[in-house]
């Protein structure tokens, strides 16, 4: 088994290596930390698959992110085999972070992995190089200790996840499955079974300008904005009231950007407005996404529009620009039980199950590949993507230890 301070150097070149996700995904660096991974397979003796997401059959599955290059970004997938017999597991986790700016406001450089009373900084070491590591790690102990599992080990580092997901997907269009899978995103070592699912979608209001002294003679395109906003508002309300769940929130609506007019004296005859929706798995339609959710908000949106002249005759544009599924793991599936036992022999204690507010690839995995899946890995949400993020050394640590006596339990381990 590798010591403390070999894990930690691990993950600290990991950070060091630049692989931010571009433009949301439609550029990304993701191939410097790549290789870093294909050398730490490759010593360990494992099958090794190296590939480039293909858009053509991508675009095959309905939250495939569009326009994205994946030339020199290919997902690195390692795989331990099993003797026979055995269940076999998925470790998932992107290697592509979010962009980096405001150097001057970082107490060190993000590229340059930092340690700092328990704390290990650098962008990317919350999420998820962490969670990236760990899996890694926790095969790496078990590999060096001689052990023989029956069932196969998948470990997925997979890129563009901060652009939607492309590589996941291209992982399970590429033909890999297992008895059960575990997202290594940053969950301060809960156990997270369930996430919410998304949509977004943009309006457009049109207008009548005029000068603001003839108001009552124009069309004020941002006070029609205003109503729906209005509405949407008490929509949510509504839902906060319905719609509940035992391990997440109420659903939400949020207003994100509103765009519109050019000058106090000018009556504005255009607006546009961006608003984003997360609701629960238990309303995903047939497909499991949002469909049932989107009825509903389009409905309210009709008889907003139908209660106001002006909108009835000139009808705002309804664009949807992105949306993700939500999913949920029964509460007694065994692989929730397996990962809290492994769990309570290294802690003595129960861990906490909970949802994440959050999405994740998870939901790629568990719909599209009918993979039981939980997302538990070290680190806190609240340290993504922020300036100066960092992952709790002792956090990481515990989750190599965790996933150690996991892996071994559900794959079985072999006679020598």
């Amino acid at each position: 088994m590798e010591t403390p301070e070999k894990q930690l150097l691990f993950l600290e070149r990991l950070i060091s290596q630049d692989t931010t996700n571009e433009q949301h995904g439609v550029y990304g660096k993701e191939m410097n930390a790549q290789q870093v991974i294909m050398e730490k397979f490759n010593e360990l003796g494992l099958e090794i698959d190296v590939f480039e997401p293909e858009n053509e059959r991508l675009y095959a599955y309905k939250e495939a992110d569009r326009g994205h290059y994946y030339e020199n970004r290919p997902n690195v997938v390692g795989v331990w085999k099993g003797t026979g017999g055995g269940r076999s597991l998925i470790l998932n986790g992107h290697i592509d972070t979010m962009p980096f700016d405001q150097l001057d406001k970082w107490t060190s450089h993000p590229l340059q992995p930092t340690r700092s009373e328990g704390k290990l900084y650098g962008r990317g070491s919350c999420d998820m190089k962490a969670g990236v590591a760990a899996m890694i790690m926790a095969v790496e102990n078990l590999v060096k200790h001689g052990m023989r599992l029956k069932g196969d080990v998948i470990l997925q580092s997979v890129v563009d996840e901060e652009g939607g997901g492309n590589g996941t997907l291209a992982c399970l269009d590429r033909g890999y499955r297992a008895d059960a899978a575990i997202v290594t995103e940053p969950t301060e070592l809960q156990i997270m079974p369930a996430h919410m699912g998304w949509l977004f979608f943009r309006i457009s209001f049109t207008g009548k300008a005029l000068h603001s002294a003839l108001k009552w003679q124009g069309v004020n395109a941002i006070e029609k904005a205003a109503k729906v906003i209005q509405a949407l508002q008490e929509l949510e309300r509504e839902w906060a009231i319905s719609k509940r769940h035992p391990l997440l929130p109420p659903p939400t609506i949020n207003i994100g950007t509103i765009h519109g007019g050019m000058a106090g004296s000018v009556v504005p005859d255009r607006c546009i407005l961006d608003f984003g929706l997360h609701y629960l798995p238990g309303d995903a339609d047939e497909e499991k996404l949002g469909g049932l959710v989107e009825a509903e908000v389009m409905d309210m949106l009709r008889r907003v529009f139908a209660s106001d002249a002006w909108m009835t005759e000139h009808p705002p544009v309804i664009e949807k620009y992105q949306e993700g599924s939500g999913y949920e793991l029964l509460a007694d599936h065994p692989l929730i039980g397996a990962v809290s036992s492994s769990f309570q022999n290294i802690f003595h204690t129960l861990p906490l199950v909970w949802g994440c507010e959050y999405g994740s690839d998870a939901r790629l995995l568990a719909n599209y590949g009918d993979i039981p899946t939980v997302v538990f890995g070290p680190g806190s949400i609240q340290q993504a993507h922020g300036i100066d993020e960092f992952v709790e050394i002792k956090q990481y640590w515990d989750c190599i230890k965790v996933l150690t006596d996991f892996i071994s339990d559900w794959c079985g381990v072999a006679e020598s």
